[in-house]
């Protein structure tokens, strides 16, 4: 009987009330705690993504690079008959940077979203593959000023065997052990330095 009366007692519609409270607490906590915990997942993600693109697109860079440096040069055969060779040469290398310089400005737009996440310091490791393109086209303008492509009637232009030579170490890719491959080898390794454990420790 004095089960009943307590029972009875209870004010029921208090205490459903309360109940309602907890509930709705306890599931905005969770919510929450799981919001939080999803939006780490996906930051982590977008920096990984972000890490392996930086590296990719450089690597493609690099390749971009060196393909420049080709040394073998498809000539068309009415062009060099009918004495414009130079010319020729100029379109075909004009093609390959054109290459270079598309791959470049992809790199460029991840090199902005690493400023945004990891800040200068990983803007800066791009620093030096964005001189190496700046050497090897300053390298192939003076292959063909060396040439006479750039230079007016009566101008006079220092092609000296040595200065010709020297300029070639960089135009022309004879080894991945030659000089310029070996600068392009360690700028890229810049930027694999900097990205290379946010991508691993995924």
């Amino acid at each position: 009987m004095d089960l009943c009366i307590t029972i009875s007692g209870i004010n029921w519609s208090l205490t459903k009330d309360v109940v309602s409270i907890v509930g709705t607490i306890g599931a905005l906590t969770i919510g929450g705690l799981g919001l939080f915990t999803w939006s780490r997942q996906l930051r982590g993600t977008s920096e990984y993504e972000v890490a392996k693109k930086a590296i990719l697109n450089t690597y493609e860079v690099q390749q971009a690079l060196q393909s420049v440096r080709n040394p073998m040069l498809y000539l068309s055969k009415e062009e060099v008959e009918a004495g414009r060779r130079l010319e020729e040469e100029q379109r075909i290398y004009s093609e390959r940077m054109t290459y270079l310089n598309e791959k470049w400005a992809e790199l460029q737009m991840v090199r902005l979203e690493a400023k945004v996440i990891w800040g200068n310091e990983a803007q800066d490791s791009f620093n030096e593959i964005q001189q190496r393109i700046g050497d090897l086209r300053g390298a192939i303008w003076l292959h063909f000023w060396m040439k006479g492509a750039y230079a007016g009637p009566g101008a006079t232009v220092d092609n000296s065997p040595e200065r010709v030579r020297e300029n070639d170490k960089t135009v022309y890719f004879t080894s991945e052990e030659d000089d310029f491959s070996q600068k392009i080898a360690e700028s890229t390794a810049k930027v694999e330095k900097f990205f290379g454990s946010k991508v691993r420790t995924k």
